[in-house]
């Protein structure tokens, strides 16, 4: 019995763990912490080795990507046809957003810049919260769209050329 109760214990803390850091992630703002746990249980973890591709440029998107431990380069094909680095994700951002919109083709490759461990949100999971929470699925539709409003306006207040 000793040894299951430091199994539960461990499994706990871990489980506490996460839900500490989905709380800091910025599309969850506004969710009660008890609440979350429905957000964890939708959410699929997978480590990726450093090197690997996470998804390729013109893939069909199908999932949100939040940084648990690791870090991502977003890279891009130049005119010449050469990846181009556009941007790094680190621990507690997340990228792929688009995905739990629509499922059209990714707009970079992603490539793990190191081992890195991702929490993977899939639109169809994202559906189902909504059905089955719709508080839920209103907060993290009311953050998406605050997120997808202040990257879109950086893009646009970017000096021409940059």
């Amino acid at each position: 019995m000793g040894l299951l109760n430091v199994f539960s214990r461990i499994y706990d803390e871990e489980i506490l763990r996460k839900l500490d850091f989905l709380r800091q992630i910025s599309l969850f703002e506004g969710i009660k912490k008890g609440h979350l746990i429905h957000v964890l249980e939708s959410l699929q973890e997978r480590t990726y080795l450093k090197g690997e591709t996470i998804f390729a440029q013109a893939d069909i998107g199908r999932a949100l990507f939040i940084v648990f431990d690791g870090r991502i380069e977003l890279s891009r094909l130049d005119a010449a046809g050469k990846p181009e680095v556009i941007a790094e994700v680190n621990p507690g951002e997340f990228f792929g957003e688009m995905a739990l919109l629509e499922e059209m083709p990714r707009t970079a490759t992603a490539t793990a810049a190191e081992e890195t461990k991702v929490f993977m949100l899939f639109k169809i999971k994202l559906d189902s919260l909504l059905f089955s929470y719709p508080k839920i699925g209103v907060v993290i539709a009311a953050q998406l769209a605050k997120i997808l409003s202040a990257r879109l306006r950086a893009v646009l207040e970017r000096p021409a050329g940059n």
